[in-house]
């Protein structure tokens, strides 16, 4: 009897370490990303609104430690894609979004990244590397090859996501919501998700991967892997 208490004890022990790590990595997540946010909104306002093409082009003028780069749950530590391998594999989704071109690290050498960062797990939504992707149906007619102009399109236009005025139009992102740095290496740690069924006639609650996010206004905040769309019920925001 005692054995078994002793056992259930050392489990609930770990548990609580577990719990406190996760927290501690998440908190120091979002202290750089708070940072960053701060160092993004100052580039901004020194350089006619433009965001820099790469994160690591903020080093060292905006951000001035290195070591602000690497998110203390990426298991590579900056050296790999931006989307870890198992996180893709869980959510099944492979993605332009992985290929070494989007990637802000020692590894990527074709792009006007600043080379004395060599390692970034961060993804950074505006970036001037190119996904390839169509422009929108609502959008004027322009160029959205790179990142940078794409999500920039989002937040003056809308896309097919973002939800529709009165005729018909899509309704900007808003700069709180969408976001401009994204961290994926925290997907792992979930949380409880409330969903509505569309006649609201009842909810369910569900376990969702989570990502850590700066938003372009400079908010830090728990999402989705997918951010486009209306905001998720019971997203969080610090």
């Amino acid at each position: 009897m005692v054995i078994a208490i002793l056992g259930i004890l050392g489990s609930a022990l770990v548990v609580s370490v577990q719990s406190g790590y996760k927290q501690a990595r998440q908190a120091n997540c979002k202290s750089n990303l708070r940072q960053f946010g701060v160092a993004l909104t100052i580039y901004r306002g020194e350089h006619d609104n433009r965001t820099p093409d790469w994160l690591s082009n903020l080093y060292p003028e905006y951000v001035d430690d290195r070591a602000m780069y690497v998110c203390r749950a990426d298991s590579n530590g900056g050296r790999d894609r931006v989307r870890p391998e198992d996180f893709v594999a869980a959510i099944r989704d492979s993605s332009a979004l992985d290929a070494n071109k989007f990637r802000d690290n020692e590894s990527n050498s074709d792009n006007t990244r600043n080379r004395a960062v060599e390692c970034c797990s961060y993804f950074y939504e505006f970036s001037i590397a190119s996904p390839g992707w169509g422009k929108d149906r609502f959008w004027p007619e322009g160029d959205y090859s790179t990142l940078n102009a794409y999500k920039n399109a989002q937040l003056t236009y809308g896309d097919e996501n973002s939800g529709k005025d009165s005729a018909g139009n899509p309704l900007p992102y808003s700069a709180s919501r969408i976001p401009i740095i994204r961290c994926y290496h925290h997907w792992r740690d979930m949380r409880l998700y409330g969903v509505a069924y569309v006649d609201r006639s009842s909810r369910r609650a569900t376990k969702q991967y989570i990502t850590l996010n700066v938003a372009y206004a400079g908010n830090v905040f728990v999402g989705p892997p997918w951010w486009e769309g209306t905001i998720h019920p019971g997203e969080s925001r610090d």
